[in-house]
Order: C-alpha cells, then sequence, then structure tokens
C-alpha cells in the first residue's frame, strides 16, 4: 500500500532518487509524495517526514469513508462503495458534496474548483471542502488533476450522534432523550443549514414533515423544531428525512444547558503577580469581564451584594427564549436578573471580580475572599428563568429554573458583551452531546474567529463517572460548548482543604462506586482531579479541558435574594454572604480571573495592546503545571495542566518569558524564528496556540517543530499523539535542562484551506531578557 508522506527539509531532485517514490506537490515548508514501505524508511533515514496517510480518511457518521475507493466517475457518474450502501440516492439538480484533494490545498486548486462550476461552502476534514455541484460541475471538478475523490457528503454526517441513535433504537422501549434524563428537550431539535436562504426556503418541507418551527430569526442559518406526530417509528422516519432537506449542514436534539456548579489564589500560583511591588501588582485594573449566568445577588446595581458595589458596567436578563414556548405556560416570560434559585451566577461573579469587602471582618478567613480580577469591571448577563411547565414530567426532569434565556444564536450574547468593552467571557454551563460538536460551538469559534481579541472559557461540565466501576474515571464526558475549538475549556482539580471530610462516593453514590475514587476526599490534595470534572478527547480526538482550576468547596460570594436555607456546601463561620460550592463552574471564573490579569500585565507590562484570545490561551497554557497521575500533559484529565499564573508572568530567574503573536499562514508556509538559550539546565517551555476557522474538526493545521542547537527536532504535542499533531490547534513542546544556544522555532503550515491563520508562541526559559 503506497504510504501518503510530507517531507521536510527535502530537495525534490534528492527525493525523486528513492526508488518507489512519487513526488505528489511541491510546498515551501514541505513536498507531498506517495512512497513504498521501503521507500518511506529510506525517506525517513535521510529527513525528517510526516505519514499522513490516516489524514485522508474520512467520516461520515459512525463509520469512515475509504477514499482510496472512488465513489464518483470521471464523468461525474455514481460508482459503488462500501460506505454508501445504505446511502439513499439524492434527487436529481445540485447537491453538496465532499471534495478532496491529492494534498494540503492549496489557493489555486481551490480556484480551479471554483472555476469548474463549484460553490465552496465551508473546510471539511481529510485535505477536503464541501461544495455545491450541480451535474455539469460535478463532472469538471472529477476531472481535476489536483482532486483526489469526490462523493456526495452523506445524510448520516449531518445528524449528530444522538439523532443517529435516536434513528437506530426502538423509541417505543423508552421514549423521549436516550441521553440521561434532562440533557434535551424532549422532541426539539437544532436545524443548521449551509446558507440562510437555504434555512428560509426550508420551512415548508420542515412543517410537511410533521413538524413545528419553534425558534428562527429570517436571515439566520439555524432554527429549532419540534416533532408533533405520534408514534416512535414516525419520529425515526421523520428524522431521516429532515436529514435530506437541501441545505442541512447539522441535525441535533435541542439541549438544556445546566450549571456547572481565599485558597484558589494560592493553588493557581498567583501571589507574585497579585502581590503589590516587589511583585506585579494586578488586579484586573482596566479589564472589562462578561459572565453569562444564572443571575446576580438582588439583580439591581443599586443595592448589590457589597462585594460588586461601583463595579457593575451592565446587567442585563434575557427572558425565556422562543424555543420553549410550546413546553411552557409562560412563553417569553422575564422574572429579572435577581439570583433566586441557588446562587449560582453571584458565586461565579465572585471567583472572577468579588473584592471581598463583606469579608474583611470575618474571624477565621486568612484573607479577603476576592476574585483575581477584583478591580475589574463586570458585565452580566442572566439567563436563568422559572418556567411554568405544562406537564408535571418536564418539571421532574428539567426543574423549575434552566437557562432558558439561552438564545438560539448565541452570538447576540457575545455581540452585547463586546459591544460594552467586555474582552473576556466566562460560561459555567454546559450541556447536550457530551464530547461532540454542536450549534453553539459553532458560534463560539465564528465569534473568535471573526473578533479574534475575545477570549471565551466554558466549563468542560460535570459529567465525570465511572461507570464501568474500574475505579478510574472514564474519558468522554466533555460538555458541550466546551468543545470548542477556540475556547479555554476549564476541568476542576481538587481545592487544598484536608479539613474537608467529605467523599466523592459520599456525595455522588451512582457514579462513584468503587475505590479508590470512592473513599477519596473531595478537596484534600489541588493535584488530584476531581472526579466529577468532565474529561475529553473530544468525538474528533481533540485534547479537552485545556487546563484545571480548583473547583471543589470553594468559598465565594452568597446571593442576597437566597432563602436562609440555601447553603449549598456550607457557610463559613459569622456570615451569610459567602457560602462553599463545588463544580466545573467554579474553577471556570477562577481561571477567567486569572486570565483578566494576564492580559492586564500583557496591556500595561508588554504593550500589546489588545491581546488576542489565542495568546491569552498560549500564556495560561504555557505556564500550567502537571496534576493527577500524568507528569508530562496533555492528556483528557487535566489538558495542559493546573492554571499557574507566577510561571509565567514572574517566573523565577533566570527564567524569562516571550510573548509573540504570529503572522498568517498559507498551505505550505514556513515562519521560523531563533529563540537563544543564555544559561544551560533550566527547562524550556514552547507552546503554540491559534483561534481555528469553524468547523467540527481542525480546519486549519499548523505545526510547531523546534530544532535544538544539535539540530534534533522537537515536534508539537509528540507525548499526546506520537508524532505530527493534526488534531488540535494548541502545541506545547518542553525540553528538560535545556543546553544553551540557539533554537530554530519553526511554525509550519501544514493545511490552510481558509487562511491566513494567524497564531500565537509563549516562550518560557532561560532566554535572556523577556521578548
Amino acid at each position: 500500500m503506497e504510504r501518503m508522506l510530507k517531507v521536510y527539509d527535502g530537495e525534490a531532485k534528492q527525493v525523486a532518487k528513492i526508488p518507489e517514490t512519487r513526488l505528489i506537490a511541491r510546498y515551501p515548508a514541505f513536498l507531498m509524495v506517495g512512497a513504498s514501505e521501503a521507500a518511506k524508511a529510506a525517506l525517513s533515514a535521510a529527513w525528517l517526514i510526516e505519514d499522513v496517510t490516516d489524514q485522508f480518511q474520512v467520516q461520515s457518521g459512525d463509520q469512515t469513508i475509504e477514499t482510496a475507493i472512488p465513489r464518483t466517475g470521471a464523468a461525474g457518474e455514481t460508482l459503488a462503495h462500501p460506505a454508501y450502501k445504505d446511502e439513499q440516492e439524492p434527487p436529481s439538480g445540485p447537491h453538496h458534496y465532499i471534495v478532496q484533494f491529492v494534498g494540503p490545498i492549496k489557493k489555486k486548486w481551490l480556484a480551479d474548483v471554483r472555476q469548474a462550476g463549484a460553490d465552496l461552502t465551508e473546510p471539511y476534514e481529510g485535505f477536503a471542502v464541501v461544495a455545491l455541484l450541480s451535474p455539469p460541475a460535478l463532472a469538471k471538478v472529477s476531472k481535476l488533476s489536483s482532486v483526489r475523490w469526490v462523493g456526495h457528503l452523506p445524510y448520516e454526517a449531518r445528524m449528530s450522534e444522538h439523532v443517529r441513535r435516536q434513528t437506530d433504537h426502538d423509541l417505543s422501549v423508552k421514549p423521549g432523550p436516550i441521553e440521561p434524563s434532562g440533557r434535551f428537550i424532549d422532541d426539539a431539535y437544532t436545524l443548521q443549514f449551509f446558507y440562510g436562504e437555504q434555512a428560509e426556503h426550508a420551512r415548508q418541507p420542515i412543517r410537511d414533515l410533521g413538524f413545528d418551527i419553534v425558534e428562527f430569526t429570517p436571515g439566520s442559518k439555524a432554527m429549532v423544531v419540534r416533532f408533533i406526530g405520534e408514534g416512535a417509528g414516525l419520529r425515526q422516519d421523520r428524522l431521516r428525512k429532515l436529514a435530506r432537506i437541501h441545505g442541512v449542514r447539522n441535525l441535533s436534539a435541542r439541549p438544556v444547558r445546566r450549571l456547572t456548579s481565599d485558597r484558589a489564589s494560592q493553588v493557581m500560583g498567583a501571589e507574585k503577580s497579585l502581590n503589590a511591588p516587589p511583585g506585579l501588582g494586578l488586579s484586573g485594573d482596566g479589564e472589562v469581564i462578561g459572565i453569562c449566568d444564572s443571575g446576580l445577588d438582588s439583580g439591581d446595581p443599586k443595592n448589590i451584594h457589597p462585594d460588586f458595589m461601583g463595579r457593575i458596567k451592565v446587567l442585563k436578563s434575557y427572558p425565556i427564549a422562543s424555543s420553549y414556548d410550546s413546553y411552557v405556560d409562560n412563553p417569553g416570560h422575564d422574572d429579572g436578573a435577581a439570583d433566586v434559585n441557588i446562587g449560582h451566577g453571584t458565586h461565579t461573579a465572585g471567583a472572577i471580580v468579588g473584592d471581598g469587602t463583606a469579608s474583611a471582618k470575618l474571624q477565621d478567613l486568612s484573607g479577603r475572599v476576592r476574585g483575581l480580577a477584583d478591580r475589574a469591571m463586570l458585565v452580566f448577563q442572566a439567563i436563568e428563568q422559572g418556567l411554568e411547565w405544562k406537564d408535571q414530567k418536564w418539571l421532574d426532569q428539567y426543574g423549575k429554573y434552566v437557562f432558558a434565556g439561552l438564545p438560539l444564536e448565541l452570538r447576540t450574547l457575545f455581540d452585547f458583551a463586546y459591544s460594552q468593552g467586555a474582552r473576556i467571557h466566562s460560561n459555567s454551563w454546559a450541556g447536550g452531546d457530551t464530547a461532540g460538536y454542536d450549534n453553539d460551538c459553532q458560534i463560539v469559534d465564528q465569534f473568535i474567529w471573526d473578533k479574534p481579541n475575545f477570549c471565551i472559557l466554558f466549563s468542560a461540565g460535570n459529567d465525570g463517572t465511572d461507570a464501568d466501576n474500574d475505579g478510574v474515571v472514564d474519558l468522554g464526558s466533555v460538555g458541550t460548548p466546551g468543545t470548542a475549538k477556540n475556547c479555554i475549556t476549564v476541568g476542576a482539580c481538587e481545592n487544598a482543604r484536608p479539613d474537608v471530610t467529605l467523599t466523592y462516593g459520599e456525595r455522588w453514590t451512582d457514579k462513584f462506586k468503587v475505590d479508590p475514587i470512592k473513599s477519596d476526599r473531595v478537596a484534600d490534595n489541588a493535584s488530584d482531579i476531581a472526579a466529577f470534572s468532565g474529561r475529553g478527547p473530544t468525538t474528533d480526538g481533540r485534547i479537552k479541558p485545556d487546563i484545571v482550576a480548583p473547583g471543589t468547596y470553594i468559598l465565594s460570594a452568597r446571593s442576597r435574594a437566597l432563602p436562609d436555607d440555601i447553603i449549598n456546601y456550607g457557610l463559613p463561620k459569622g456570615s451569610n454572604l459567602y457560602m462553599y460550592m463545588c463544580g466545573t463552574s467554579m474553577a471556570t471564573p477562577l481561571a477567567a480571573g486569572g486570565v483578566g490579569i494576564v492580559r492586564e500585565y500583557l496591556r500595561k507590562v508588554r504593550k500589546i495592546k489588545s491581546p488576542t484570545a489565542a495568546l491569552l490561551k498560549a500564556a495560561v497554557i504555557a505556564g500550567a503545571e502537571p496534576v493527577g497521575k500524568n507528569p508530562t500533559p496533555p492528556d483528557n484529565n487535566q489538558g495542559f495542566g493546573r492554571l499557574n499564573i507566577d510561571n509565567v508572568l514572574a517566573p523565577p530567574a533566570p527564567l524569562n518569558t516571550a510573548f509573540i503573536e504570529g503572522s498568517g499562514m498559507n498551505t505550505g508556509d514556513l515562519n521560523e524564528r531563533v529563540i537563544t538559550v543564555k544559561e544551560s539546565g533550566q527547562n524550556l517551555r514552547f507552546v503554540m496556540a491559534y483561534s481555528d476557522f469553524p468547523g467540527p474538526k481542525l480546519v486549519n493545521n499548523l505545526n510547531m517543530v523546534v530544532r535544538d542547537p544539535a539540530g534534533v527536532p522537537h515536534i508539537g504535542n509528540v507525548n499526546a499523539n506520537g508524532g505530527f499533531d493534526a488534531n488540535n490547534n494548541v502545541e506545547l513542546i518542553v525540553i528538560p535542562q535545556a543546553p544553551a544556544g540557539d533554537y530554530r522555532l519553526q511554525v509550519i503550515g501544514a493545511n490552510v484551506p481558509r487562511g491566513p491563520q494567524r497564531y500565537a508562541l509563549v516562550v518560557i526559559g532561560a532566554i535572556g531578557p523577556a521578548v
């Protein structure tokens, strides 16, 4: 079998001399070649190579399409293919096709496809794009020398895993959601289209299939529909037909977004950064941070919890979204911004910007109960609403208070916060298909792509569990939208409160039935990952969460609008203005506060006027330190490690930190710079991060390679993937006890179909004066 290889540093003439080697395409940074196994071994002995054979495979729902087998003939005719044996032929007319190229995508190849009559819709995996092709265009595109394979975009690939399971299972056995109760709205679905006009044209066909359109804004690419027919079998049939409507990009169940509910700054290593000189004296001053959560204290900025007084820029409440109208007796209701349920929003806000005013005189605390960015301004968006459900079963499933104010178009939330000056946005909620990529993920990635200086954080969710009872927390439980590529996803490690005796088995009896987890205390070791914390990988193999922060027994502000008996995990002695809570909900705002002081530092000290989200992400990952059982992250329990702000902003001598905003990259580009290590024996750490083009898998693939003074190459994320990483938009290289000398830091445009792609780099080491 021929292997598809990238050959770095090799000259075309030299490579061509290797027997059984076929030159496919040339790029500035590498050559694309086909080679036998023997030729691969010879090439590997002479140059740095990357085997990308597996990257040409295309995933369709639950199966892999082998693109070495043709689906479309040279004249545009359809050929038999094993991956399409159960796929119904589309009706006549233009349709969306997967167009795969012979290698990493060049701009000229895209231009040639357009010239052949294709409407390029969006990038796809496997060196491919999705294109709208008429029959004549299909025939022309199939003949292009740069095109390797063409096949209709399968309808199964347009359905989320949850919907695919609904169409595969006998729903008469268990009506409603197959996932755990309370994760999705019963019988409601989100439909995404490639174009807004396709959504408009689909309105009548959708109704003809027995669906009501319950939320849709003209011009939008997405809508929420509800099945109103009778019978599980009919619903299965209609869901399949819904996915076949022209222009449907994705069909997923409508999620119910759920909560992911004074020592933390020590655990996160922020004391040097926060303390007055000789510390850095950072406090979030000049930052505006947005929070989307349940509510904030009384809901009145003029009569607010003392810890927020004078620093609320905006407090806005969002009414019940129209997708709930057919389920409730109070459609469109807005009960205001007060935090009246469990105090979730007040607690998360306190962890970011609370200044501890009300805790100054508490006797049993070593210091004020305050967030890291305690001088930042706050834009608060209240989305929790009390629902008057029409049916008791929905009240039992979802509860009275739901984050029902979340609009279908999350962009409206981010747009508002951005317009108010917020450049950091914290979200302690999750739900939907665990490990998947849904409409909200797409919006998160799109917004950061469009506004690269807007940093969004999401919690990893609290769905960590030991379902197989082997004493180890299962993987694949991270919640959406935290599975988006461009946000910072935060998991939870434990806090340092050894006096807390509660165990995971006591608190989560159904999740953790077996030791050692069952008997483990929830807050006794800051180097342990919280058992409930959502784990990666995502369904497409990306590392999540990105980082972890303390998330057990976090003490923060308590809403004064709560009844006296709502104390969650308890109150500190002498005050009902604070309380303890657990969850990735608590870890996320602590991380957001850390991002706030990093951003303040970059603006004030490094004079970077508007740091990108990618640079902020690279910075917090560069400073992260390993926790858990793996001393060499990244992994899918801790991501890249526990947040440590001092490691990146105030590293101990002789270490310094370089912050670099890189230029735009296209396919095959090579950007190289020299990093000089002045003193041997210190660890050298490189992080590259970039905000990728939206899509369920990595679209623009950049690789980081560092060549040490001896010329030995070090590859980003090699510990996680065993070679070049084609899944993640964050890469880490650690060189222990690095010798002095010059290091060539290379960023390579491995495949950039939607460029140019900017990136950010952070380097920590004995590199002389900070860059």
